[in-house]
C-alpha cells in the first residue's frame, strides 16, 4: 500500500475503536469551530477567538500542574488580547485513542500533546502545522538535537520537543568488588562491557548483563544509540533505504553474541521491568535501563550509574529517548497564536512545571526537580544524548519489528550474522515498498 492509502487504513480504524469504545469526546470541535475569528454586525468588534489545547488529564488537570497550566494560559492571553485558552484532557488510556479520533474525524483540537510513536501518522496526513515557519529555524536549537529530531519530518519541524527520557548504565558495585573489578570504573566501550559482563559471570556466577528480549522493541537500542549508526536513510525526497549492512550494526550484533554466556537464561522472556527487579535483587552485574524509579533502588548502596557504554572510545555518546511533542493543527484558525501558546508551554520558565517527565532542553532542565539531586546527575547528563535508531517514517513500527526479529534470530535462533543482515535488508525494503 501507498502511505496515504495506509493511513486511511489506520484512520479508519481509529474510528471504529472508538466507536466500539462508546465513549464521548471533548468538546473540541465546538470550541474550535469557535476559534473562527467573525465581527459582530453594526459593531466593528471582532469576536473573542478561543483556541483549544488538549493533553492528558495526569499533567493538565492535576496538580500541581494543573496550577502551571493556568499560569501559561493567562500569560499567553495577556500577550494575545482578543485570544483565549480553552484546557481539555482526558486520562491517559482515554487521550491516547481519542486524540487521534478527533483528527480522523476531522474535529481537532488547535494545540495538543503528541506521543512520538503516532508522530508519523499524523504528519503523513497533513493533520500538523509547519512550526517552523512560525518560529524560524533557529528557534529549535535550544532542543537536544536528537529528541528535536524525532518531530522533524522530511525536513520540517511539526512538533515542538516537550519531554523526553533516556537509558543509562547501572551496575553493581559489589558484584563488580566480589569479581575483582574497580567498582568506581564502569565499562566505557562496547568491548568494555562484553569483557567486564563475562568477568562477572565467570567469577561470580551471576549474571553478567540483563537482557530483556520480552520487550518487543528493538533491543538494547540505548547501546545502539551510542555509535554512529542508524538502520535506514531517508532522502531530501523521502525515500528509504536500509542502513544496516554496516560497521555499527554488524559490531553490535556481535556485542550482542558475545554477551549471550552472561544472560539470565530466560532472558528471551523477560520484560524490562523484570531485568530490572533481578538487578535491584543483586542478581545481576549490569544492565541498561532508565531511572528505575518503579523499584526501591534508590534505598540501595550498592549501585552505580554511568553513561551508556560506546561503540569505541571514538563513537558518540548516545542512548534511546522517547517523550512527547507539543503539535499545532493544520486547521487551526489562528496559527500564529497558536504556536506562541505552544511555544509557552516549552519555554524553560514552564515546561519543567507542566510535566513529570524530563524537558527536552538544557533550559528546562536546569528548572526540573531532578536538577539538584546526585541520583539523577548521570540521567540528566545521558538525555542530552537520546535518539532513535531511525528516522521517524511513516514505517517507523514495522522497520522497528523487523529490527527485534533480526536480533531473536541471531541471538536466540543462532542465525550468522551476514545472514541476518541481509534479511534485516530484505525485510525493510519490502516494508517501505508497500
Amino acid at each position: 500500500m501507498k502511505p496515504v492509502i495506509k493511513l486511511a487504513a489506520i484512520i479508519g480504524t481509529v474510528l471504529s475503536l472508538a466507536a466500539c469504545a462508546g465513549q464521548s469526546s471533548p468538546a473540541a470541535g465546538s470550541t474550535t469551530a469557535a476559534a473562527a475569528e467573525s465581527e459582530t454586525p453594526g459593531t466593528g468588534q471582532t469576536e473573542e477567538v478561543t483556541l483549544t489545547y488538549y493533553g492528558f488529564s495526569e499533567w493538565v488537570g492535576t496538580e500541581p500542574f494543573q496550577a502551571v497550566y493556568e499560569e501559561a494560559k493567562a500569560k499567553f492571553e495577556a500577550e494575545n488580547p482578543g485570544y483565549k485558552i480553552e484546557l481539555q484532557s482526558d486520562p491517559w488510556g482515554d487521550w491516547e485513542q481519542k486524540y487521534k479520533t478527533m483528527f480522523a474525524s476531522g474535529n481537532p483540537a488547535d494545540i495538543f500533546i503528541v506521543n512520538n510513536p503516532d508522530f508519523p501518522t499524523f504528519a503523513n496526513s497533513g493533520s500538523l502545522l509547519d512550526i517552523g515557519s512560525y518560529t524560524g529555524e533557529g528557534y529549535f536549537g535550544q532542543f537536544f538535537p536528537g529528541v528535536q529530531s524525532m518531530y522533524n519530518w522530511q525536513g520540517i519541524n511539526m512538533a515542538i520537543a516537550f519531554t523526553t527520557d533516556c537509558r543509562i548504565l547501572w551496575y553493581n558495585k559489589d558484584i563488580f568488588t566480589e569479581a575483582g573489578l574497580d567498582p568506581n570504573t564502569p565499562p566505557k566501550t562496547w568491548g568494555e562491557l562484553v569483557s567486564f559482563a563475562n568477568t562477572i559471570t565467570e567469577t561470580t556466577g551471576k549474571y553478567g548483563f540483563g537482557m530483556d528480549l520480552g520487550l518487543k522493541e528493538f533491543p538494547m537500542q540505548g547501546a545502539f544509540n551510542a555509535s554512529s549508526g542508524s538502520i535506514i536513510n531517508v532522502a531530501p525526497d523521502g525515500s528509504i533505504t536500509p542502513n544496516v549492512n554496516t560497521p555499527e550494526f554488524r559490531a553490535y550484533l556481535q556485542m550482542l553474541l558475545d554477551l549471550k554466556p552472561t544472560f539470565e537464561p530466560d532472558y528471551a522472556t523477560l520484560t524490562h521491568h523484570d531485568v530490572a527487579t533481578q538487578f535491584v535483587e543483586g542478581q545481576m552485574g549490569m544492565i541498561i535501563g532508565n531511572t528505575l524509579t518503579e523499584t526501591d533502588i534508590y534505598s540501595k548502596s550498592f549501585y552505580g550509574q554511568a553513561l551508556v557504554p560506546k561503540m569505541d572510545a571514538s563513537a558518540p555518546d548516545g542512548s534511546y529517548g522517547g517523550g512527547f511533542g507539543i503539535a499545532v493543527s493544520a486547521q487551526t484558525k489562528a496559527p500564529e497564536q497558536a504556536v506562541k501558546f505552544a511555544q509557552i508551554l516549552c519555554d524553560a520558565a514552564f515546561n519543567a512545571r507542566l510535566i513529570s517527565d524530563i524537558p527536552a532542553s538544557e533550559a528546562g532542565l536546569a528548572q526540573c526537580d531532578k536538577s539538584s539531586d546526585p541520583n539523577f546527575s548521570v540521567y540528566l547528563e545521558q538525555i542530552k544524548f537520546a535518539r532513535q535508531a531511525q528516522p521517524k517514517t511513516l514505517y517507523y513500527a514495522d522497520i522497528d519489528a523487523a529490527a527485534y526479529d533480526t536480533v531473536v534470530e541471531a541471538v536466540v535462533g543462532g542465525k550468522d550474522i551476514d545472514a541476518a543482515i541481509a534479511g534485516l535488508e530484505a525485510k525493510i525494503s519490502e516494508i517501505v515498498a508497500q
